[in-house]
């Protein structure tokens, strides 16, 4: 809902990242949860570019609430301005959303799915 989403903003701090800047490194532990608000992401697996991420997408969510090491590393392309969240401001927002816990849901299936259809390479 629009609503749940404007609250989600709220509790969001607005950070500008310059061009070439590496916003979570893939292996390092993270706290924060980014959605971006303008601008493109360059996201890499192993230093193996894995896609682009523009306005609307968000990533940092998985070591936010597993509380494992991040598993790509994502830097900005061109100026890139994103709202991010703390763990401890992410958790109790998503309890009291369900619906927002869902859509998260939907997106990290997606993503699990996605990679396990790439083929792996030997060696």
């Amino acid at each position: 809902a629009p609503r749940d989403l404007k609250r989600l903003a709220d509790s969001m701090k607005e950070m500008s990242f310059p061009s070439g800047k590496e916003v979570v490194a893939q292996g390092r532990g993270g706290v924060g949860f980014f959605v971006i608000l303008e601008g493109t992401a360059r996201v890499t697996v192993d230093g193996e570019e894995r896609g682009l991420l523009a306005a609307g997408d968000y990533f940092g969510e998985m070591a936010l609430i597993d509380g494992d090491d991040r598993t790509a590393s994502v830097h900005a392309e061109g100026e890139l301005r994103c709202a991010a969240m703390t763990t401890w401001t992410f958790r109790p927002f998503v309890k009291d959303h369900p619906d927002v816990a869902w859509a998260l849901l939907t997106v990290l299936v997606k993503r699990v799915r996605e990679a396990q259809a790439r083929p792996v390479a030997a060696g």
